[in-house]
C-alpha cells in the first residue's frame, strides 16, 4: 500500500474503531512506538513507526480487522510483548500493530486432560495458575514474565528446556485457533489427547514465524507436575564443563530438564547481584524430574558422575530450595542481570551445536568475537542451555556508539551465528528462521526450500499484509 493521506488514515482509524471501540485503539505517539520497537539497540526510523496500535478482545475482532485491513491491502503486524531475539517484532513499513493482551483467557478443562488459553496470556502467568492445579507448563523462557502465549507457540519456542528431555511446547499442543490473513477463522487439532496423525494444520502455525496466521487461541494438554532435584558443577575452564555434558550424553544418564551454564565472568556478576558467593570459575547449574523426590534425586546422582569425570572443582546436590532459586535466578535473567551492571544493552547470538563437535563449538563461541572489527572490542560474554548443546555468546553494545554504528555491531553479530550454525549443521532452537536469519536459512536449507516457504506464505497470504518483512529478512 502507499503512504496515507491524513484523510486516508482517518477512515483507517474510524473503521478500526468500529471494530473495537475507541477505548482500544490507539494513535498516541508513544503507543505506536513503544508498539514498533524490539530488543535491538538500533534506533527506530521515523518510516517504522506504525499508524496505530489495535487491542482486539475476541477472536471475531480480530477476524474483522484482518478482513478490512486485507480489503485496503494495509500491513498488519501481531504484537504480544516485543520480546523476540530475532527480529520480528520491528516492521520495515508503516502499519497496524495489533496488541495481543485483552486476548487473556484461560481455561483448564481437567476432565478432557487439557487447557485452553488466548494468544496474549503472559506465559508466566499461566505457568503458575497451573502449578497450582499440580501440572506443569512445558516452556520456559527467561522472559517468562513478559512473554506471551501466542508468540511462544507461534516460535515453537523451548527457551530453557532441554529438548531431549521432554520435547518442544509443540510436542503438547493440541490444536489452535487461528485468523487467516483474509480474516476466516478455523481450529484446528483435536479435542482428544492422541495428536493426529497426517496432514494437520496445526504444524502449519505452531513455529510458523507468524506468516501465515493469527493464532487467537491454544489447546495444550495438562502435564502433571513432577518432583524436582538440583545439581551444581564447578570447572576451571569451559572446554571440561563441554566434555563433561558430553559424556553425560554418551554415557546414557537421565536428560536433565534444565541444564544452563555461566561463564566466570557471568557466573560473577550473576552470583553477586543474588548476595552469593561466586565459585572461582564456570557453572553447570541443572534440574532433574522424577516422579519420587528420591527419583529425581537419583537422577541428579547419575548425572554428577558423569560431570565429575571431566575434572569438576566441585560437584553437588543442591538441597536447599531458596539458595537453587537465587542461583537458578542468576542464569535465568542474566540478560537483565548483565544491563544492570553495566547500564548498556546486551545483544547475544543462538549457536547449536551438534553432539560430536560440542567442545570444538565451545572452543568456537570462547572466541566468537575474534576477527570481528567492532564486536571484538567489546567484552564477551559466555552463557547458555547447554544440555540442549545451545550457547549464547554476548557483548553489550555502548549507547555512546552511533546509531550505524550499532546496526553495523548486530549484523556482525548475525554474520558469526550464521557462520557457526552452518559449519555445525544445525539450526537455532528458540528464536524462529526468518527476520536476521532469511539469510541463514537460505544457505542452510537452499534457495528451493525457501521458495517453497515463499509459496506458502503467498497460498495463505496472496496481498503480504500479515507480518509483512519477516520472511524477506527486512529487520
Amino acid at each position: 500500500m502507499e503512504k496515507l493521506s491524513d484523510a486516508q488514515l482517518d477512515r483507517v482509524i474510524q473503521a478500526l474503531e468500529s471494530i473495537v471501540s475507541k477505548e482500544y485503539i490507539s494513535t498516541n505517539l508513544f503507543e505506536r512506538i513503544k508498539n514498533t520497537l524490539d530488543v535491538f539497540p538500533y534506533e527506530l526510523e521515523k518510516g517504522q513507526v506504525c499508524h496505530a496500535v489495535v487491542m482486539p478482545g475476541s477472536k471475531n475482532e480480530t477476524s474483522e480487522i484482518m478482513k478490512y485491513c486485507n480489503s485496503i491491502r494495509i500491513p498488519v503486524f501481531i504484537r504480544g510483548s516485543g520480546t523476540h531475539l530475532g527480529g520480528a517484532y520491528r516492521p520495515h513499513i508503516p502499519g497496524v500493530v495489533v496488541n495481543t493482551h485483552r486476548l487473556n483467557k484461560i481455561e483448564v478443562f481437567e476432565e478432557y486432560g487439557f487447557f485452553e488459553c488466548e494468544a496474549g496470556c503472559v506465559m508466566g502467568k499461566v505457568a503458575d495458575h497451573l502449578a497450582e492445579l499440580g501440572y506443569f507448563l512445558p516452556m520456559a523462557p527467561g522472559s517468562r514474565d513478559i512473554a506471551t502465549m501466542g508468540g511462544l507457540i507461534a516460535n515453537n519456542t523451548s527457551g530453557h528446556i532441554v529438548d531431549s528431555s521432554i520435547g518442544k511446547p509443540g510436542d503438547y499442543v493440541l490444536g489452535l485457533e487461528v485468523v487467516l490473513p483474509n480474516g476466516d477463522i478455523i481450529e484446528t487439532g483435536t479435542k482428544g489427547l492422541r495428536r493426529p496423525a497426517g496432514i494437520e494444520l496445526t504444524r502449519f502455525f505452531l513455529g510458523g514465524d507468524g506468516l501465515l496466521g493469527v493464532i487467537t487461541k491454544i489447546r495444550m494438554r495438562l502435564v502433571p507436575a513432577m518432583k524436582k532435584a538440583y545439581g551444581l558443577a564447578v570447572y576451571n575452564d569451559l572446554l571440561s564443563l563441554a566434555r563433561g555434558v558430553q559424556r553425560m550424553y554418551l554415557e546414557r544418564r537421565p536428560i536433565p530438564l534444565f541444564m544452563e551454564f555461566l561463564d566466570a565472568k557471568s557466573t560473577k556478576i550473576g552470583f553477586g547481584l543474588r548476595g552469593l558467593e561466586a565459585p572461582e570459575g564456570a557453572v553447570n547449574m541443572f534440574v532433574n524430574i522424577g516422579q519420587t523426590e528420591q527419583e529425581a534425586v537419583g537422577k541428579v546422582d547419575m548425572v554428577l558422575e558423569s560431570l565429575r569425570a571431566e575434572g569438576t572443582i566441585d560437584a553437588h546436590q543442591v538441597k536447599d530450595a531458596d539458595t537453587w532459586h537465587k542461583i537458578w535466578s542468576s542464569r535465568e535473567v542474566i540478560g537483565s542481570n548483565l544491563m544492570q551492571q553495566r547500564g548498556e544493552q546486551l545483544k547475544s547470538a543462538e549457536i547449536v551445536s551438534n553432539l560430536r563437535d560440542l567442545v570444538l563449538c565451545m572452543e568456537d563461541c570462547i572466541n566468537f568475537t575474534q576477527g570481528l572489527p567492532l564486536l571484538s572490542q567489546l567484552d564477551l560474554y559466555l552463557f547458555g542451555h547447554i544440555g540442549a548443546l545451545t550457547f549464547h555468546p554476548a557483548c553489550l553494545i555502548p549507547r555512546h556508539w552511533e546509531n550505524d554504528k550499532r546496526r553495523e555491531a548486530i549484523d556482525e553479530l548475525y554474520q558469526r551465528d550464521t557462520e557457526l550454525n552452518l559449519k555445525y549443521s544445525t539450526c537455532g532452537g528458540e528464536w524462529g528462521q526468518f527476520a536476521k536469519r532469511k539469510d541463514f536459512f537460505v544457505k542452510r536449507y537452499g534457495e528451493r526450500s525457501y521458495e517453497i516457504v515463499k509459496e506458502l506464505k503467498k497460498m495463505f497470504d496472496p496481498n503480504n499484509i500479515l507480518n509483512p518483512g519477516i520472511l524477506e529478512g527486512y529487520r
